[in-house]
């Protein structure tokens, strides 16, 4: 069995699921703790009543073990442990009488002890009367029963006292009493009717309790649930309209029914129509860029509870796209479901985020993709391509001693160079085709939809053309030959870092070569 969360509530626990196990208990001991703290007033003067009327009564007993085994050693002994009974019982009753609850767990274990020596009792009682075993059986029965019925589950163990009882009780027959086959067949029957009757009694007392006390707690959360909604109701409409005057952030009441705009702030005015062109009736269908995303935004409102925190893109009146962060949640308003939607312009954020993206894989000297870019669009490009279909070229670029350049005229002049470069080399690639520079004089192009001869005559004409070309510098003219490397190509699709380091090991091949030349690793 399961309680809404107005019961964890009202016990002090975390939220949760309350369920019964078939002990009648709840599964979770500190639920069933909060239980019986809430229902002490129920609790508590019972277990004052079996504290002190059973310890007076056992006490009372007393007479008969002086009737039975006068006044010997065995009866003082015993008048003794029935006086230790009588102040444990008057311990117990004090707790029972205690405001608020004391700990639980500490008057379930004094009451789980309370009934344990006092079964052991009556087992040394009947040991020292000795006798027929069908006298004490009745007694026995009693104190099952009453064990079962009357005294408070307070700790799982306590169900199992009748059961070790009667086994305890059986040793004791067996070896001190005296029974005949009769008796045997009739204790068998009476002692299981006892503990098995007794067992469905306190699971269904103990159940019976806590199913009353979670619907108790149901029905107090409801009601005082219905009374704040019929509170929060008569004040809403006041409520929202100061809302929506004080607050700095753009808001909309929007019915669900039509999307008609009930209510929206000046916040809100000035951002979708700060001229105060859109007149009449005023729908905020008219205002998402994409005109499916009302619908998908109201589907997860109504299964999700709110939308908080999306980033949409809205039109003004105007036509301008601007970029908010979009929050949205249902209520009840003049007795109808409408939406609340805040919004939070971040067209500016989106701006900077998309111009940190552009520099994150841009090359600042060349304008080139970065190596991040070029390992991004490789990936995309891999990713693109159909199961089994070959892998994209790449082609590694090295400038042949670049660094005498540098050395020669200066890095200022090398620049120059670069940018140069990368502007020819730019001009002679196909449309798809993506350069790269990776670092320093080293620079790779993307071949997507290039075979291994295209790919190979690609670089060679690249090579040609760069080794004829006089590159213009501040410096004066200055020359270069390059070592390209060929890999990917015809082969399966693999790992773009396998590709590049194919294609390393060509270029490498090609500077062993003499420079000035082109090397291929196509699989």
């Amino acid at each position: 069995m399961s309680v809404a969360p107005n019961a964890a509530a009202q016990s002090g626990l975390p939220e949760t699921s309350w369920r019964i196990g078939r002990n009648g208990l709840f599964i979770d001991r500190e639920q069933d703790e909060a239980f019986i703290r809430a229902e002490w007033g129920v609790f508590g003067p019972r277990v004052r009543q079996i504290g002190l009327y059973g310890s007076v009564a056992f006490l009372s007993a007393t007479f008969t073990d002086l009737s039975v085994l006068g006044a010997t050693a065995v009866y003082w002994s015993l008048l003794a442990a029935r006086f230790m009974i009588l102040g444990w019982g008057l311990w117990l009753a004090r707790m029972g009488s205690a405001r608020p609850a004391p700990p639980i767990r500490r008057v379930g274990a004094a009451l789980l002890g309370f009934e344990l020596s006092i079964m052991v009792l009556f087992l040394l009682v009947v040991l020292a009367y000795g006798g027929g075993a069908d006298y004490h059986s009745i007694t026995a029965l009693a104190l099952i029963f009453a064990g079962y019925a009357y005294v408070p589950v307070l700790r799982r163990e306590a169900m199992w006292i009748g059961g070790i009882f009667t086994a305890l009780f059986a040793v004791v027959v067996w070896s001190s009493l005296r029974f005949d086959t009769k008796y045997v067949n009739i204790a068998l029957v009476l002692f299981g009717f006892a503990n098995v009757a007794g067992w469905q009694i306190a699971v269904s007392l103990s159940r019976g309790l806590r199913t009353a006390w979670l619907d108790r707690r149901r029905l107090e959360f409801e009601a005082q649930a219905a009374q704040d909604a019929r509170q929060q109701a008569e004040q809403s409409e006041e409520n929202l309209a100061r809302l929506f005057d004080a607050t700095p952030m753009p808001l909309v009441l929007v019915r669900v029914a039509d999307a008609k705009v009930l209510r929206f702030n000046a916040a809100a005015k000035n951002l979708i129509d700060p001229q105060g062109r859109k007149q009449g009736e005023v729908f905020s269908t008219d205002f998402y860029e994409d005109p499916t995303l009302r619908a998908r935004l109201l589907a997860r409102l109504r299964t999700e509870g709110a939308v908080r925190q999306e980033e949409v893109r809205l039109k003004t009146v105007s036509g301008q796209v601007i970029d908010v962060l979009f929050s949205m949640r249902l209520l009840r308003f003049a007795g109808e479901d409408c939406i609340v939607s805040g919004m939070v312009e971040i067209s500016a954020q989106k701006r900077l985020e998309h111009q940190l993206r552009v520099l994150a894989f841009t090359d600042p000297l060349t304008g080139l993709q970065s190596r991040r870019g070029f390992f991004a669009m490789s990936e995309q490009a891999m990713r693109a391509a159909p199961p089994g279909a070959p892998g994209p070229c790449v082609v590694l670029i090295d400038l042949d001693h670049f660094k005498l350049i540098n050395d020669r005229y200066g890095h200022p002049v090398g620049d120059e160079v670069l940018v140069e470069f990368a502007q020819v080399v730019l001009s002679l690639l196909r449309e798809g085709d993506v350069m790269a520079r990776m670092g320093g004089e080293e620079f790779c192009l993307l071949l997507a939809h290039a075979r291994a001869a295209q790919a190979l005559e690609v670089a060679e004409r690249i090579r040609e053309f760069v080794a004829a070309h006089p590159f213009q510098t501040s410096a004066g003219v200055v020359r270069l030959s390059l070592s390209l490397g060929l890999a990917g190509c015809d082969g399966p699709a693999r790992n773009i870092d396998e590709v590049l380091s194919m294609a390393d090991q060509a270029m490498y091949r090609a500077k062993l070569g003499g420079r000035n030349r082109t090397e291929m690793h196509c699989a």
